[in-house]
Formats: C-alpha cells, sequence, structure tokens
C-alpha cells in the first residue's frame, strides 16, 4: 500500500475563513470577496502551480461545453501523488487544511449539507485566453462546489455567470475572478452558471482551485 502523503505535512499556520455571504437569487449560492488571511493568500497566489496542466476541450456532443486547463489534485479525498511532489509546502499544507474534517464540518454546517460521507475532488484550472464553459447545472451528485480564484491579474472576461436559465444571455449576476474571491454553489435543477470567455490576447489568466464534495464515487 503506498504512503499517504499527508502524513508527511504538518500545519504550516492557522486558518481563519471570511464568512461567506449568500445569495439566493436566482438560486443559492455563497460568496467572500476575501476567503483566506492575506499572508496565506498571497503566498499561495506567488506559488500557484505552473506545470503539469492538460487541456480539457469539448465543443461537440451531448453535456457540458467547455475549454480550460486543469491539474488533478486529489481524487475521492487522497491527493495526486504526482501532482503533489511538485506542490511548495504552502501549498501542500492548504491541501491538508481542505483534506481535515473541521474544513469539511465548517461547510456542513454553514451550507447545512451533509458533507460527512462525500468524497472530494480538488482541481488546479487555468482558463488562458480564449477558455470559456458553457452554461450548465452541476451534476445532482455534486453537492457542493467551491472555487477559490488566484489570477495572475486583472483579466479580460473569466467572469461567473449566474444564470437564471440555460440561455447564455439570462445573466443574473457576472462574479468577476478576483484575488482571494471564493463562490460556493449548491447544485441544483436551477443552478445555471457558466464562465464568460478570456478574450483574445489578454495577458492575464482565470487561476482557481476548485473543489468538488461528491456522493459517488464517480467524478
Amino acid at each position: 500500500m503506498s504512503k499517504n502523503p499527508l502524513q508527511e505535512i504538518t500545519y504550516e499556520y492557522p486558518m481563519v475563513f471570511t464568512q461567506l455571504q449568500k445569495e439566493k437569487e436566482p438560486f443559492e449560492w455563497f460568496c467572500s470577496n476575501h476567503f483566506l488571511p492575506s499572508n496565506v493568500f498571497k503566498r499561495l497566489q506567488a506559488e500557484f502551480p505552473h506545470i503539469g496542466y492538460r487541456q480539457s476541450h469539448r465543443e461537440e456532443g451531448d453535456g457540458k461545453y467547455y475549454s480550460t486547463w486543469d491539474l488533478l489534485a486529489v481524487d475521492n479525498g487522497i491527493p495526486e501523488p504526482e501532482t503533489w511532489n511538485n506542490l511548495t509546502p504552502a501549498w501542500k499544507a492548504m491541501l491538508k487544511v481542505i483534506l481535515s474534517d473541521g474544513y469539511r464540518h465548517y461547510f456542513s454546517t454553514l451550507m447545512e449539507r451533509d458533507l460527512s460521507t462525500s468524497r472530494l475532488h480538488v482541481r488546479f484550472t487555468i482558463y488562458h485566453e480564449n477558455c470559456w464553459l458553457a452554461p450548465h447545472c452541476d451534476r445532482p451528485d455534486k453537492i457542493l462546489t467551491q472555487t477559490l480564484y488566484f489570477p495572475t491579474g486583472n483579466i479580460e472576461g473569466g467572469e461567473l455567470l449566474i444564470l437564471g436559465s440555460s440561455d447564455p444571455d439570462d445573466i443574473k449576476e457576472a462574479v468577476a475572478p478576483s484575488p482571494n474571491r471564493s463562490v460556493i454553489l449548491l447544485p441544483s435543477s436551477r443552478s445555471w452558471h457558466s464562465v464568460r470567455k478570456v478574450v483574445p490576447g489578454s495577458q492575464h489568466a482565470r487561476r482557481a482551485l476548485l473543489l468538488h464534495y461528491v456522493i459517488s464515487e464517480n467524478l
């Protein structure tokens, strides 16, 4: 049996999260504009991983359409060894916090959703120029999704679009991927959302850490 890399890391700093503001329209979602302590965010921002990404692109067939760059960090609650070995100590500490029972309990209480039996999947994502995500609702087995933003600068495009329907123009809220912002979505049949295309020629990228709490074995 392979050694769990979590056994090799200790907490580097205490985490104090900013309370998320609850939004109720057009569905229930949450947002914090300064989720992490400033010193923690600045270090993670500076050390955001930049190698090992694979392009994910789909424009044909059923389901959602997208173009992104992804790096798997945690699969079914276990850190991906190849990614883990290339992370800095700060990012290893951050993932350990995210994988802790305390983090799970915090969101279970705040969101009033039982996450105790869910599997956690985490990945780093980068939206370079022309990357986008079409309107969709997350699958029902994803009972909670959190995004933490670590952009390289002011981005043209890349906003999370909260939609009132599957119509891409039915925009109720545009949430910019601002530094240290975090958004939580509670998937439902009404939780339509998308990501606006990062404009061609953009000098900066939409970087984020994406967490999915899933209630089945499959992602």
